[in-house]
């Protein structure tokens, strides 16, 4: 189970096969075009496969799931049976739910950015992308952070237009994962309560926020 939580860090975060001119901005102008398609993704369903793959590129892991994210601050992300577990982000807390060991994590929001920039997909206009450096190459946004201290070291965006396809994380054990969506609804209709935490009966609590 330890190895299904680090890869719910992992994500949670939104290919692309993009005009040839983003490759000539200077990368202040790569990071905008980013943000600017972002900010046009308001609300975002879809299904995914999920493959993890370690250095070598044997695969650790296949899964299946499901994501929903809706501007500003709010994602939700369940992986299915057999590891079930689910991360949702709901403009304040980030909240990790374990069913196999029956706990939850409440962390802060916004420090756990730093872990997860995935979360940044939902604010387009967050702060913290100062903290990214964001390039374009063979048709993907790269997303990479500035200092080390997170577990992530590039998060990889695919779009196809304007619609995201799949997205791409390598950790700093050089195990990478692969998100491809199938079944997506972008601007579409989302019932917020998605988006809402209820404590499940019988979970432990492990509250990681500042008091």
């Amino acid at each position: 189970m330890k190895k299904t939580t680090t890869i719910i860090w992992l994500l949670i975060s939104c290919v692309c096969l993009l005009n040839q001119a983003f490759a000539q901005g200077d990368a202040n102008d790569v990071k905008q075009q980013l943000k600017d398609k972002l900010y046009n993704l308001r609300t975002y369903e879809a299904n995914f496969t999920q493959t993890v793959t370690d250095s070598e590129g044997t695969v650790l892991q296949l899964t299946q799931g499901k994501i929903a994210m809706s501007q500003p601050n709010k994602l939700y992300w369940e992986l299915l049976e057999p590891n079930e577990s689910v991360l949702l982000a709901d403009g304040d807390t980030l909240w990790t739910i374990d069913s196999f060991m029956e706990q939850v994590v409440a962390y802060e929001q916004n420090s756990a950015i730093e872990n997860n920039p995935l979360i940044l997909l939902t604010d387009p206009h967050s702060q913290r992308w100062q903290d990214y450096n964001v390039a374009v190459a063979a048709g993907q946004f790269i997303i990479e952070p500035i200092s080390d201290n997170g577990s992530i070291e590039v998060l990889r965006l695919f779009f196809e237009g304007d619609e995201l396809l799949g997205l791409e994380t390598r950790d700093t054990q050089q195990q990478t994962s692969r998100l491809a969506f199938s079944d997506i609804s972008q601007n579409g209709d989302i019932l917020q309560s998605i988006f809402s935490f209820s404590m499940p009966i019988g979970y432990e609590l492990d509250d990681q926020r500042n008091p």
